[in-house]
């Protein structure tokens, strides 16, 4: 089993559609706002990727890009984990217990913290130290 964490500083570019494409680096702090759902306070929010670490049932950790929705209270939508031979493996995706090199009870449930900033008004999967409960 590979040690997720040696993905640090890997570089992963996601295609968006059209020309909307972002890169993303393993231990980041980037937001990506994928769809502008309206102009807030602190400007515009949405539908956002965000830079973040997943911890595993098992315990380990590993970094990952976060699908939040700012507009309902900061939901969490997909997963994707940086791995160590620099791609990005979605939790969508068929493979992703094998590319982890784990079984599924060692994976779920996780708990997320993201390192970029999301801008919901309040977020209530996420607990005062910053990881969703």
């Amino acid at each position: 089993m590979a040690n997720l964490k040696t993905a640090k500083g890997n570089k992963v570019t996601i295609n968006f559609g059209g020309r909307k494409k972002a890169t993303f680096t393993a231990g980041g702090r980037k937001r990506y706002l994928v769809l502008k759902e309206w102009e807030g306070m602190s400007g515009p929010i949405g539908h956002v990727m965000v830079n973040g670490l997943v911890r595993f049932a098992d315990g380990t950790e590993a970094y990952a890009v976060l699908e939040i929705d700012e507009t309902s209270s900061g939901e969490h939508c997909g997963t994707g984990v940086f791995l160590p031979d620099g791609r990005l493996v979605f939790q969508d995706e068929e493979g992703f217990i094998l590319a982890l090199g784990k079984k599924a009870e060692d994976v779920f449930p996780y708990t997320y913290k993201y390192t970029g900033t999301v801008k919901a008004l309040r977020d209530h999967h996420v607990g005062s130290d910053g990881w969703s409960r």
